[in-house]
């Protein structure tokens, strides 16, 4: 499971699966300093409008140069610590628009997908775990924002 960062902030997910660039100050017309790439953690001390300013950061894929320091904009990212979960089902699992089976199906997540939630809900016989990435075990597509049964997942670490 990840820890959150020593210092006190607002945990953030990069849910994008092209990542977030980090730049020099809040907004496009900074300069571009690097990238937190897709299941990053950024921990959040500022705020200004909807860019956050990074004061430390678990990097994920795709995570390059300056990534601590800097801004990035808070709209492609899920606020919350993410847990670590693979998909444990013999078939394949529901992502669901929302925490509920009569929910509409998003896709459909094969076994050992492996997944980034960040919240947890119970509702009626099912827990359910707001998935900001998932991640296919051959590493050839990405889904993000949904909802999953954790009684067909397992957790990681």
């Amino acid at each position: 499971m990840l820890k959150p960062a020593a210092n006190k902030g607002e945990p953030f997910v990069v849910a994008s699966t092209s990542g977030v660039s980090t730049r020099k100050g809040p907004g496009t017309g900074y300069a571009k300093l690097g990238a937190l790439g897709i299941g990053s953690v950024a921990t959040v001390t500022k705020r200004q409008g909807q860019w956050g300013y990074v004061s430390a950061a678990q990097p994920g894929d795709g995570t390059w140069g300056t990534t601590i320091g800097v801004w990035i904009n808070l709209e492609p990212c899920v606020p919350g610590l993410p847990t670590r979960w693979v998909v444990t089902t013999p078939s394949t699992l529901n992502l669901r628009e929302k925490a509920d089976a009569a929910s509409r199906s998003l896709a459909k997540l094969p076994k050992d997908t492996k997944l980034t939630v960040t919240a947890i809900e119970k509702k009626s016989d099912y827990t359910w775990g707001f998935v900001a990435y998932a991640k296919d075990p051959s590493d050839v597509w990405y889904m993000r924002e949904g909802w999953v049964a954790l009684e067909y997942c397992k957790q990681l670490g």
